[in-house]
This record gives C-alpha cells, sequence and structure tokens, in this order.
C-alpha cells in the first residue's frame, strides 16, 4: 500500500481548480451574476411595457405567445427558482453540504418562451449573459455532480477549464497529499475537500464532502488504452491541448477501434476536433482508494512549473533510449508491458497494433 507520494505538477492544478469550483467565492460569483442578469431582464420587460409593445403583438393565431407578458408569468419564474436555489446552496454550506445549481432547469424552461417582445440587440446581450452564466454554473456542476457512479471531470475537462482559469490561478496554494485520510470509493470522506486516487495516478482528482450522504467518494476517472497510448505519445504537455499533436495521433493510429467506430471519427479528423475525438473514447472509471490533498495555510507556489518539468520528471523514453532512472515502466502499446529496467538499460520496441512504442515511468514503484 503507497503510504506515502508527492503531486504532480498536474494534480496540483487540478486540486486548484476543484477547490476554486467548490469554494463559496465561487458560488457568491454565481449569484452575483445571476442577479446582474435578472436586473437586466427586469430592465428591458419594463422598457416594453412603457412602449407598449405588447399590443402589437398580440394575435389571433399566436395569441400572447409573443409578448413580454407571456414571458415574465413564465419564463421569469425560472430565473427566480435559480436565484432563489443559490441562496439555499451558500446557506448549506454551514452545515458542509453541496450541490449542483439549478442552471440546467433554468435553461430548459426559459428555452421555452419566445423573446420576440424585445428588440434583437436586448436579446442578443440577454443570450450572451445567460450563455456565460450558464458557463460558470457548469464548473460547480460538474464538480458537484452525483448521477453517476463515476466522477464527472475527465482529464480533457479539467484541461480545458485550466485553460480557461490559467491566469487567475496562476498562484496556486501550496498543497500535501494526507496519507492519514483516506477513504474508498463508495465511502464517505474523512474530510470535506479534494481527494486524489491512491492507486491510479492517472485517475483525475474529485472534490467531496462530509455533510450529507451525497457527499460520497465516486468512483475514478481515469486513462483506457487509447487514453494512455494518446498521453505516451504526444506527452504531457500537448495532450489536448495541441490540436496538430493530437491529430498525428488519430492518423498513426487509424486501425484503433477506439477511434474508428467513433460516429463523427470522418469529421473530427482535424486540429480542431481531434482532441474531442480522442477525448471522446479516451477514458474509463476505476474503484479506488483516494488520500486527502490538504491546503497548507498561507504558503502558495507558481502554476508555471508545470508540464514540461512533469513530463521529465516522471520518465517518458522511446524505443532505444537508455533508462535515467532505475524502476519501473509501463508501456501503453501492451497491457501486460510493465517491467523493471536498470540505469543505463535500453528500451526496447514492443509488437502491437496500438501504435508507437513509449516507455513510461509508473507512479507505483512497488513489486
Amino acid at each position: 500500500m503507497t503510504t506515502n507520494f508527492s503531486l504532480t505538477a498536474w494534480q496540483k492544478k487540478q486540486a486548484a481548480l476543484l477547490y476554486y469550483f467548490s469554494s463559496l467565492e465561487y458560488l457568491v460569483g454565481l449569484r452575483d451574476r445571476l442577479r446582474a442578469l435578472r436586473s437586466f431582464a427586469d430592465g428591458i420587460l419594463d422598457v416594453s411595457r412603457h412602449e407598449g409593445r405588447d399590443s402589437k403583438l398580440r394575435s389571433g393565431q399566436w395569441g400572447n405567445r409573443n409578448t413580454s407578458e407571456n414571458w415574465e408569468n413564465n419564463a421569469w419564474p425560472f430565473l427566480a427558482d435559480f436565484q432563489r436555489s443559490v441562496a439555499e446552496n451558500i446557506s448549506n454550506r454551514v452545515s458542509n453540504i453541496f450541490g449542483k445549481t439549478a442552471a440546467h432547469q433554468c435553461a430548459r424552461g426559459i428555452a421555452e418562451f419566445s423573446m420576440h417582445w424585445s428588440t434583437p440587440g436586448e436579446q442578443q446581450h440577454f443570450d450572451k449573459m445567460f450563455a456565460e452564466l450558464y458557463q460558470y454554473a457548469r464548473y460547480i456542476d460538474q464538480t458537484m455532480d452525483r448521477t453517476s457512479s463515476a466522477t464527472r471531470w475527465t482529464d480533457f475537462g479539467l484541461s480545458l477549464a485550466w485553460q480557461n482559469h490559467a491566469t487567475r490561478l496562476s498562484t496556486i496554494p501550496k498543497f500535501v497529499a494526507r496519507p492519514d485520510l483516506t477513504a474508498h470509493s463508495g465511502q464517505l470522506p474523512p474530510r470535506t475537500g479534494v481527494y486524489v486516487s491512491i492507486d491510479d495516478s492517472e485517475a483525475t482528482l474529485q472534490f467531496a464532502w462530509t455533510g450529507s450522504p451525497d457527499g460520497k467518494l465516486l468512483d475514478g476517472t481515469t486513462f483506457n488504452r487509447t487514453g494512455r497510448a494518446a498521453a505516451a505519445t504526444v506527452g504531457r504537455a500537448k495532450l489536448w491541448t495541441d490540436g496538430e499533436a493530437m491529430l498525428r495521433f488519430v492518423l498513426d493510429d487509424l486501425s484503433n477501434p477506439d477511434l474508428s467506430k467513433d460516429p463523427f471519427f470522418e469529421d473530427s479528423r482535424t486540429p480542431e476536433l481531434a482532441p474531442s475525438l480522442v477525448a471522446r473514447n479516451a477514458f474509463t472509471s476505476c474503484s479506488s482508494r483516494w488520500c486527502y490533498v490538504e491546503i497548507v495555510k498561507d504558503e502558495f507556489e507558481p502554476a508555471s512549473l508545470d508540464v514540461e518539468e512533469m513530463s521529465q520528471q516522471t520518465g517518458r523514453f522511446e524505443v532505444g533510449q537508455h533508462c535515467t532512472r532505475e524502476g519501473f515502466y509501463f508501456s501503453p502499446a501492451d497491457a501486460h508491458s510493465r517491467r523493471h529496467f536498470q540505469h543505463g538499460e535500453q528500451f526496447p520496441l514492443l509488437r502491437s497494433e496500438y501504435g508507437k512504442t513509449i516507455w513510461q515511468w509508473d507512479q507505483d514503484q512497488n513489486k
């Protein structure tokens, strides 16, 4: 059993994101954005009433469907319910209870009602504000979602989230893994917070809480063999973010059934869509033991010490290169390839249908 380990640079970034999305500060930010949206909606409703727009929109065929009165009576309540749910989520934090937002329900409800009573500019501004609000809330929902047995966040999703938040999180808290605070998938965590898998170094970190049964730890989301092959071939520094490198991985491995059977395979063979193609087919779930990731109070470190360093530290070697760090390695090209290499030993070629042989340092160095 692993009793002592350090977080990689990428795991630290994941922890920073999950603590941020689960923070009261972030939830209050959602409340404030929702207030601004509702205030804007109230303003254009007032303008519509003042200008008497509804009198021109009522008809024998459509009745009141396109009027502001109809929107106010039927769509506006979804915003009010959304706002009440956020207030409830904020109050629940006192009891260490977390949950999803009502963003999805609000979006579906509002979409059912016409905004033809507003000007094109007013509707465009409303739609823009709501789209930004929805994306903001989605980060909370991904973190808190308990509708499946495994975490919703994947390595791909958090990579995209990091791109969107890297500027704000250029300095992140210092984290330390706490092997004395662990639990298994399906159990309530010993503390509310972020957890890292003890058993699978590639498993995405997750957030869990102690205040309700819904807060239990879920199964992890980790790489399948296609995901491992992509990470080994492209490298952590370019994984998901370098479209050209991801496309080359796809084109070099056209016989991979995980990719070729994707219903959007042909259309996804572009630099823009190749990362999503691989991501749709790169993950599986895994039951695991989980270790609490603690924030070290008042200590911070720059997030820029990241993926390039991590790639070198973990070890990634091609066929013919010599081992510079004695230990256990594996190759995604063969599920049974794990073996011990001595310092200076040459990495061999594996005959496999899953593409190029890349040897990687195994985070689990137990025999």
